[in-house]
């Protein structure tokens, strides 16, 4: 069922954010690289009669080295007036200062091999003296430096990237790929990591460069994807010492060394970073290989689903986001983890099916973008989708013809669709009741289908949710009395504390004339 009219607007937003994405990378539609990246990356540069010379290797690491030995020196010890407890606080001054001047000196040097050694090293020190402050509850300036260094670096590849030449490009990336693989960068800082990571990005667009991209990102392939844990490693006591250190790869023993959440935090951007590089390099097999290989990735899946819509492929992007959320286990949590991957920040409210109403929107298909409000209606456990009932009702009926008489039957087996969902919640999700302001939230509430219910009027349904709802609010309670007048006086009397409709109030109605009913 289609209209000739687009009957929502959520399409365009979603629009104007891809064409957005695709020219700032160039005609691409890109994740982890920006124009913007180049552009910053310019203001590093110095002019040739102003650039400074460049602190030696051997000056900066006696630099630093006394820099942290005379922060250790001057930590504080922090004692608890109420407890024996005790903290240690560093003052980080000094030390930021210095990081800073050998990083700022690095980052507008043309000397890039001898700048990128430097600005690997502050990058060691940084985050060797982050693992020594572990239990300092001062070391938040310690973070924010390492933040700010691993964007200037990842900027300052683009201009490497731009103006060295290629020999020296290629060991320059090889010092910063050493640097973002250092096992416990890694562990401790796998996004700052893949950032570093990321710089390889900046030598695709160049043909005498590239393949040192492709080195880098597909070592991050090998690295971070391509491992699998060795099943039989419980069994290890069974066999001889020395075969399994002959069996454990340098691969096996960083990804064995890194936690479930920083691996997946560098899986994800690892898909990233070689979608990039394929599409940047105009490398159709490479990003079709990679897709086809990694098809349960949502990350990548996602990132595809995007591309098509930009390219304007919509019936084939929504049958991507569709055939993802039903290979799944968990609709919901699939559609919660796409709504905080990153990829499309503050445009996928509802996760992949946000992916799919934008398409039925382009298309124009009612019948598409109906079954999507459906299940908004369905799923809604907070005030923020109500309005899809009111969306759904005009939908139907401006542009799929409806008349009154036909949208009630229709809203009628939502209700009955929404009755059954609501005993799905009881039987297999715990009750998690929340309070803001003045309303009670419970995930066993719908909203949505209490709005149904009070515009259509359905009165028995209204009557069958309110048994499972504490505090059913007004309009709900109208709705029950139309048909069902002493059912609905019955939960008001039944919610009033023991005691609310005492003696003196009846007394009161009673000494004149009132009959002692509410």
């Amino acid at each position: 069922m289609a209209s000739s009219h687009s009957p929502a607007p959520c399409w365009i937003p979603s629009q104007q954010h891809l064409d957005a994405r695709a020219e700032q990378g160039k005609g691409h539609l890109l994740f982890l690289w920006s124009a913007q990246l180049r552009e910053a990356a310019k203001a590093f540069c110095a002019q040739p009669d102003e650039e400074r010379p460049l602190i030696p290797l051997i000056d900066a690491q006696t630099m630093l080295s006394d820099t942290i030995r005379r922060c250790h020196e001057r930590f504080i010890i922090h004692i608890s007036k109420h407890s024996d407890a005790y903290s240690k606080s560093c003052d980080y001054t000094e030390f930021i200062k210095t990081v800073q001047a050998i990083a700022g000196n690095a980052l507008q040097s043309s000397d890039y091999a001898s700048a990128c050694g430097n600005l690997r090293l502050c990058i060691h020190e940084v985050h060797a003296l982050l693992l020594s402050s572990e239990n300092d509850d001062g070391s938040e300036p310690l973070l924010t430096l390492m933040d700010d260094l691993a964007m200037r670096v990842r900027c300052y590849m683009e201009n490497v990237a731009e103006f060295a030449d290629s020999s020296t490009a290629g060991k320059v990336l090889n010092t910063i790929a050493q640097a973002a693989n250092d096992k416990e960068m890694r562990q401790c800082e796998p996004l700052n990591s893949m950032l570093l990571i990321s710089g390889a990005l900046a030598f695709a667009q160049y043909d005498d460069k590239r393949m040192w991209a492709y080195d880098v990102i597909e070592n991050e392939i090998t690295r971070n994807l391509e491992y699998s844990f060795n099943e039989e490693s419980e069994e290890s006591d069974e066999d001889d010492e020395d075969e399994d250190n002959e069996d454990t790869s340098e691969v096996d023993d960083e990804t064995d060394f890194i936690s479930d959440e920083s691996l997946h935090v560098l899986q994800l951007f690892t898909l990233m970073s070689a979608y990039d590089l394929y599409a940047l390099s105009n490398d159709d097999a490479g990003r079709e290989q990679l897709l086809s290989e990694y098809s349960e990735s949502m990350a990548l899946t996602l990132m595809n689903a995007a591309n098509m819509i930009h390219e304007g492929h919509l019936r084939s992007a929504y049958m991507l986001a569709q055939g993802f959320l039903l290979s799944s286990r968990d609709m919901e949590d699939v559609d919660i983890d796409a709504r905080h991957n990153g990829l499309l920040p503050d445009l996928l409210p509802h996760g992949w099916h946000t992916i799919m109403e934008c398409c039925a929107e382009g298309l124009n298909d009612v019948g598409l973008l109906a079954n999507v409000y459906r299940y908004y209606i369905l799923s809604c456990n907070d005030r923020s989708d109500t309005h899809y009932v009111s969306k759904l009702r005009n939908l139907l009926r401006i542009y799929g013809g409806l008349s009154a008489e036909e949208w009630h039957d229709v809203a009628d087996g939502l209700a009955r669709d929404c009755a059954r969902n609501i005993i799905d919640r009881i039987k297999y999700q715990p009750e998690i009741t929340t309070k803001g302001g003045t309303q009670r939230h419970s995930s066993w509430r719908n909203p949505a289908y209490e709005k149904l219910i009070v515009d259509e009027r359905l009165s028995d349904a209204a009557l069958t949710y309110c048994v499972t709802v504490d505090y059913p609010p007004l309009p709900l309670l109208r709705t029950i009395a139309i048909e069902h007048p002493e059912s609905a006086k019955s939960i008001i009397l039944d919610a009033m504390p023991y005691g609310t409709m005492g003696t003196p109030v009846f007394r009161f109605t009673v000494e004149r004339g009132v009959d002692n009913t509410l």
